[in-house]
């Protein structure tokens, strides 16, 4: 129901996203609650959560080299079925009890790489799938709402209670959703290659994207803002189990349903992104939603109340959502098919490349601010508002009309020039065709005129020996 009227390949897409995040939900509260069980230094904490980001700074960029360069559907499918495997493996570790913080470090840092393929060749496939790049907000809200409604809705509840009950069979879940989420994939109708070739080397494919970034004014502003919303991020959310466990009282089975109140707001913002940036203009929606995600850390942080602080996660995760539906889809619409994977993951390079050095930074302030896991909390508010102000200035309604206006432009000419290139190839298969008919024909002409000869020439034998004979 939520994803009518998108067409049926957008509603195995939304399944497969749905499948694929309901894992990743119970992934990132179980892993978060078993390294709660064998370690409370936020310091040490703190790197499992930076090691989840870690490999965007390193491969977000090649990633979107090789989502640009082969089927992005197939890259999926391989990237799926690896984390499913690597899931599978803490599955056993945690049965047989000899889990470690050390094999929870290499299982989030093998799962962050296979993630800056994974979401990168899934975000690249949405306008192929859609078709319509006026419907684009549409569609991301629709995918990040399923995305929501399972990672954060759904996921860490569901987490949390079988956790509380068995370790292991938290992560079995695990396992079970990233195998359906495959199945999926698999299902979806299809080639998702990028429309236009790219360079044979790796190195002048990534240069070729980030020359298009740098000159283009709007990425350049929105890539400012989201380095500082992806450290604010990491930092304010890097303690977060520790956080409502020590400061707000939440017990650990219930440390899933303190998370549903993000979730609760992050889907009525995924609902309504698209009907406030009509109103407001994208450019003004997207500082909106930073600055109200800075106050949403603020209210939280500024509270003992597990009940206060919910509610400043609701409003952050409303305020949040709207700015990735928005975000996401602006950069897809003045992004040209053929940059996309390699746009996106310049991106995330970026935010993502910086998160484990907020989350260092959060549990460090944490250590040094007398142990008050707070204070990383209030000064990624502060930093998450102040990112919202630079937004407000720089990108405005105006010049991001202008942006997409000359990205529409460039998308229908490319669309006309493959158009024609496709034209092109079946006028020259066409006329090819014909000459070889033509040769064809020729060739049973001179057959028949060779027959034609061959039997006067017979005929004038007969003559020749009929003469002979008279003699």
């Amino acid at each position: 129901m939520a994803q009518r009227g998108l067409g049926r390949r957008f509603n195995q897409l939304w399944a497969a996203v749905a499948a694929g995040n309901l894992g990743d939900g119970v992934y990132r509260v179980s892993i978060g609650l078993l390294a709660a069980r064998l370690t409370s230094d936020p310091l040490a904490f703190s790197v499992l959560t930076a090691l989840g980001f870690l490999p965007w700074l390193v491969l977000g960029l090649p990633s979107g080299v090789l989502v640009d360069r082969y089927d992005r559907r197939r890259l999926a499918l391989l990237v799926g079925v690896v984390r499913t495997g690597v899931l599978a493996v803490l599955l056993g570790a945690v049965a047989v009890d000899r889990a470690s913080l050390w094999l929870l470090y290499t299982v989030v840092l093998v799962l962050g790489a296979c993630e800056t393929v994974y979401d990168n060749a899934v975000g690249s496939m949405v306008p192929a799938v859609v078709g319509d790049r006026e419907r684009l907000e549409t569609a991301n809200g629709r995918l990040l709402g399923a995305e929501l409604l399972a990672q954060s809705f759904i996921g860490p509840p569901l987490a949390s209670a079988v956790f509380a009950l068995l370790a292991g069979a938290a992560f079995g879940v695990n396992v079970a959703c990233y195998a359906v989420a495959v199945v999926l994939m698999l299902a979806l109708p299809g080639t998702y290659r990028a429309t236009a070739g790219q360079p044979e080397r790796m190195v002048r494919a990534m240069g070729q994207a980030l020359r298009f970034v740098r000159g283009h004014r709007v990425h350049r502003d929105l890539l400012s803002v989201v380095v500082v919303l992806g450290f604010a991020n990491a930092m304010g959310t890097a303690l977060v189990v520790l956080w409502t466990r020590e400061t707000l009282g939440v017990p650990e089975a219930a440390f899933g349903f303190f998370l549903l109140t993000s979730a609760v707001g992050a889907l009525a913002g995924s609902q309504s992104a698209a009907w406030v940036a009509a109103r407001a203009g994208r450019g003004r929606t997207m500082a909106l939603a930073a600055i109200v995600t800075g106050l949403g850390l603020l209210l939280a942080a500024a509270t003992r109340s597990a009940y206060v602080a919910a509610l400043g996660w609701a409003l952050t995760g409303w305020a949040i959502l709207v700015w990735n539906v928005v975000y996401g889809s602006l950069r897809q619409r003045l992004t040209p098919d053929a940059l996309l994977g390699r746009t996106i993951g310049i991106y995330r390079v970026v935010a993502w490349g910086v998160m484990p050095l907020g989350a260092l930074s959060g549990g460090a302030l944490a250590k040094v601010g007398a142990g008050d896991l707070r204070t990383p909390i209030v000064v990624a508010g502060l930093l998450t508002v102040a990112a919202g102000g630079y937004a407000a200035l720089q990108i405005t309604n105006a010049r991001v009309a202008a942006a997409v206006a000359e990205a529409d432009k460039h998308a229908e000419a490319d669309k006309r020039a493959e158009a024609d290139k496709h034209a092109e190839e079946g006028s020259n298969a066409a006329e090819g065709s014909s000459a070889n008919e033509s040769t064809n024909a020729g060739q049973d002409k001179g057959a028949e005129a060779g027959a034609g000869a061959g039997k006067g020439a017979e005929k004038g034998e007969e003559t020749v020996s009929g003469g002979r004979g008279a003699v």
